[in-house]
């Protein structure tokens, strides 16, 4: 199902220009500009037509790839789905009940460690969702361990706050409510990519990309004035991941209402696993139709920038097109050399 992946990144991993010989004057190079300017423009749109045909033929891989790991996914699904019913038997011994309830964090172990991945960029998030163009990531949720930056105070306090090389200052002032110090601290840290909302229990939560999660979950650097901060050298303050439910990490097996609610955030993963799976196959049988068209085209200019702005709208673009024109202009390939190359 995967054929063609190897081959294709093969070509799209050779670096765009190549090293002269030794021995080889300088004038090499300007003789090959030469010859490609003359290059019959035929030539030209073809080897455009094949980059492209290949571009094509990634998307399709990942959407394959995307497709093996979804289809992991649900089977561990409906295998944890299974487990959990029969913990929630009424004729289940205490020591039985154990046993499952590990084999269920097993399973939970394996989904929440799947990497699904196409050339080195994640395909899936930790919610268990497809990623898209149209559908970035889901934001990583946290909060601080020893720390309430919305506590209200009797004097004003200066902030900072450092992850990796990005820093943020803010005043949080005296006497203000919760809600008033919250539009502080959000317009402070938008730079850094960081929001921050209260729970329905008034516990402050911030989200942030993934990028940034690996910073911060090893903990943020702050500084205080001596109100919510003790004044002087900065301290490390550290965070408690905050769990969506559509994340396995969060599904609990300790009693019989944590299964029951288990059941039931399993049932919609799978649910939505499900629509996942049918998206990812219409969408790579329109690519395909897409290339088939494209290879049946004799004057395939006007068509060919027309089907990619359709592909680029089903998959995530890539900078293939560019990396091999450079590479037949560089060698001046024949057509027979870039068809081989491409097949």
């Amino acid at each position: 199902m995967l054929n063609g992946i190897s081959d294709t990144l093969n070509v799209q991993q050779r670096s765009p220009t190549v090293a002269p010989a030794v021995g080889i004057p300088q004038t090499a190079s300007e003789h090959t500009q030469t010859k490609l300017a003359a290059a019959p423009t035929h030539r030209l749109e073809s080897y455009s037509k094949w980059a492209k045909v290949t571009q094509g033929q990634h998307r399709i891989s990942a959407a394959q790839v995307a497709e093996q790991g979804l289809l992991q996914v649900q089977q561990l699904l409906k295998q944890l789905q299974n487990q959990v019913k029969q913990s929630l038997s009424a004729n289940v011994s205490e020591q039985s009940l154990l046993e499952q309830t590990n084999r269920s964090k097993q399973i939970q172990d394996k989904l929440s460690q799947l990497a699904i991945n196409y050339d080195n960029k994640p395909l899936v998030d930790h919610q268990l969702n497809l990623l898209s163009p149209k559908r970035p990531a889901a934001k990583h949720h946290f909060s601080l361990k020893s720390v309430d930056l919305t506590a209200q105070k009797q004097r004003d306090e200066r902030l900072t706050l450092q992850i990796g090389a990005q820093s943020a200052s803010f005043i949080l002032p005296a006497n203000r409510q919760p809600q008033q110090l919250l539009k502080n601290i959000n317009h402070s840290l938008k730079p850094l990519d960081i929001q921050a909302v209260h729970s329905n229990e008034g516990k402050l939560i911030f989200n942030s990309s993934n990028s940034q999660w690996q910073q911060i979950q090893t903990g943020i650097l702050m500084t205080g004035q001596g109100q919510r901060l003790p004044a002087g050298e900065p301290r490390t303050i550290k965070v408690n991941e905050e769990l969506n439910w559509q994340d396995p990490r969060e599904w609990r097996f300790g009693s019989n209402s944590e299964l029951k609610q288990a059941i039931a955030k399993i049932a919609k993963s799978l649910h939505k696993v499900e629509q996942q799976l049918q998206e990812l196959a219409d969408s790579r049988q329109k690519i395909q139709q897409q290339l088939q068209q494209v290879n049946l085209q004799k004057n395939s200019q006007l068509e060919l920038a027309s089907t990619m702005s359709q592909l680029t709208n089903l998959m995530q673009p890539t900078p293939f097109s560019l990396q091999i024109t450079s590479l037949m202009a560089q060698a001046n390939m024949t057509r027979s050399q870039v068809s081989s190359l491409l097949a």
